[in-house]
């Protein structure tokens, strides 16, 4: 794939990532397409999707709205199982990865539609078993070390959902998580040799520009644009990778 187009395909997941959610849905499918489907497109995937949780957690920490220390349990959690997902990927075959993509692909693009169910402020809350905080913040790990597109999302629910934590700091703290996970991920698939430095270096620059543009941008309108936008594109993805 042209570098061009490869920056400009960073472009856009930053740029989608910071308004909507949902970046990993054309990151890792531009990367399967450009390299090849498997470890080796979503070992270099953590470039991209490591810096994007790195800037989010830059800004949401500057805010004020991130907790350290009680953050600090879920991340370690998250990275572990981050780095057995990542551990065990290489091992699965690389059609496995095609139907995966084409069962969660649609999954996040809900989630991605209906953020505002998910992403709103609850009331009368209580506090669940300590079992169930662990157990997700273990699980979405893996997954992110494993696949990838909405880890970050689902590290944001299972904060949500197993703490008593109120909105921004959940997400804060899904930030820096998934900043632990990427990481850990990236280092793992590095050290077996499954990351394209060049090609996720180039659409890592693209997403940092996206980023930064979308949010100082984002409003509403952008948002009704954006989300139908984000669905045609991982279509499109989807059919290309599929028929190929």
């Amino acid at each position: 794939m042209n570098h061009y187009l490869l920056s400009f395909m960073g472009f856009l997941t930053g740029l989608i990532d910071s308004i909507v959610g949902g970046g990993g849905l054309i990151s890792l499918p531009t990367l399967s397409i450009a390299i090849a489907p498997g470890a080796e497109a979503i070992g270099t995937n953590k470039i991209v999707g490591s810096t994007g949780a790195l800037i989010a957690l830059i800004v949401y920490a500057r805010k004020g709205h991130l907790r350290w220390r009680e953050g600090l349990s879920f991340c370690l959690v998250c990275a572990l199982g981050s780095f057995i997902g990542s551990s065990f990927a290489p091992q699965v075959s690389k059609d496995f990865f095609r139907y995966l993509m084409i069962v969660m692909c649609p999954v996040i693009l809900f989630i991605v539609w209906n953020r505002d169910r998910f992403f709103s402020e609850r009331e009368n809350f209580v506090k669940p078993h300590y079992s169930l905080f662990f157990l997700s913040a273990f699980a979405s790990g893996f997954y992110d070390g494993f696949f990838g597109p909405g880890g970050g999302t689902f590290m944001f629910l299972g904060l949500f959902l197993g703490t008593g934590y109120p909105l921004l700091a959940s997400i804060a703290i899904s930030k820096m998580a998934n900043t632990f996970s990427a990481t850990t991920a990236l280092i793992t698939y590095a050290h077996n040799g499954f990351v394209h430095w060049r090609e996720g270096s180039i659409m890592a620059i693209g997403m940092i520009v996206g980023s930064y543009l979308g949010a100082s941008y984002a409003s509403k309108n952008i948002t009704k644009i954006i989300r139908p936008m984000l669905t045609f594109i991982v279509l499109l993805l989807m059919v290309k990778l599929i028929w190929f």
